[in-house]
């Protein structure tokens, strides 16, 4: 079926791509700057992004792999290549009030790249170089449906593929894997396992360079592999502590150990090579949701998921993908 945007499809492609950048009304003024005859309103951006963004076409787009993984060296042809699965959610302001949005983000491990850094003292920093994204307010149920179609694509295409998971405490995500990835090897951000445990010296102590030393001293045992000595540790604090607000929390960071425990061997994750932080997806929820939907003054409606899917598949590098549905609506063979 054609749609009734009197609009070249080149226009409309940059047109979504701006305005999954930026807001319609900026992205229309700097369209409009670029491109002088375009004569492009905020109201046109909208409108062709809540059509596009809500189409089977662009889910069918969003749920195709965006990268492979073209073995390189040939001296590791058996070894399983590595898919790191990662999710997180944060909060948007809504006409029913603040609610979550969930993105989840899929990298092959041949993606970590490293690229000059322009920070002082800091000569290389890890970069990704594509990644394929899902974006959606709404339940987890329908979240993690899209994402497993999406993992399912990438396991049909690439045989004797390793998931390796990083994700926070958060339960909803923990239970999705267990049902669903069971084959994954599951691991617990290590900031998030050392966060808490800051949070507990932070209350021990009162003097600075102690906590510091003890928190760096655990931390090199939860890395090691030494989770029972980190937590005789806590007990030993605990037990010569009279404060009953810091025996209770010394009594939460042992249950959230040992209850973890499965996905905190951090020691064998880095033997055998695997990131065991989630920075991937912490930077995710940014870019793909905060940068562009969580602007000052920013209430969304129902148009929140068709902005979300555009920003997703143009985060994702399927421009290609975009100009292909493009050219289907309007009923030509070749997007020119």
């Amino acid at each position: 079926m054609q749609h009734n945007f009197a609009v070249s499809p080149l226009l409309q492609s940059h047109m979504l791509e701006f305005s999954s950048d930026l807001p319609f009304a900026r992205g229309s003024q700097l369209l409009n700057t670029a491109l002088p005859h375009a004569d492009i309103g905020a109201s046109q951006c909208q409108r062709l992004t809540e059509y596009f963004g809500t189409l089977p076409e662009v889910e069918d787009a969003l749920t195709t792999p965006g990268f492979d993984f073209m073995q390189s060296d040939p001296t590791t042809c058996d070894a399983p290549s590595v898919l790191y699965v990662e999710t997180d959610g944060g909060h948007i302001r809504t006409d029913e009030g603040f609610r979550e949005t969930k993105v989840g983000r899929l990298f092959g491990a041949h993606q970590l790249v490293k690229k000059s850094s322009d920070y002082e003292g800091i000569t290389l920093r890890m970069a990704l170089e594509k990644s394929d994204y899902i974006a959606q307010l709404g339940s987890s149920t329908e979240f993690t449906a899209r994402f497993d179609e999406l993992i399912a694509n990438h396991r049909s295409q690439t045989p004797n593929l390793q998931l390796v998971a990083i994700s926070d405490g958060a339960e909803w995500i923990a239970r999705w894997l267990a049902n669903k990835h069971a084959d994954a090897v599951v691991i617990l951000d290590f900031y998030h396992a050392t966060e808490h445990l800051a949070d507990f010296a932070k209350a021990v102590f009162n003097d600075d360079r102690a906590c510091s030393n003890w928190i760096e001293s655990c931390s090199k045992l939860l890395v090691g592999g030494k989770l029972d000595q980190v937590i005789l540790a806590i007990l030993h604090k605990k037990n010569t502590c009279k404060n009953r607000a810091i025996r209770k929390q010394a009594d939460r960071l042992i249950r959230y150990y040992e209850h973890n425990r499965y996905r905190m061997k951090y020691h064998e994750y880095r033997a055998a090579g695997y990131c065991i932080g989630s920075g991937a997806i912490e930077s995710a929820i940014s870019t793909v949701v905060q940068q562009r939907c969580k602007l000052v003054g920013q209430r969304w409606t129902k148009g929140l998921t068709a902005v979300l899917n555009i920003r997703a598949i143009f985060k994702s590098h399927k421009r290609i993908h975009v100009r292909q549905v493009i050219a289907l609506k309007m009923g030509i063979r070749k997007f020119a």
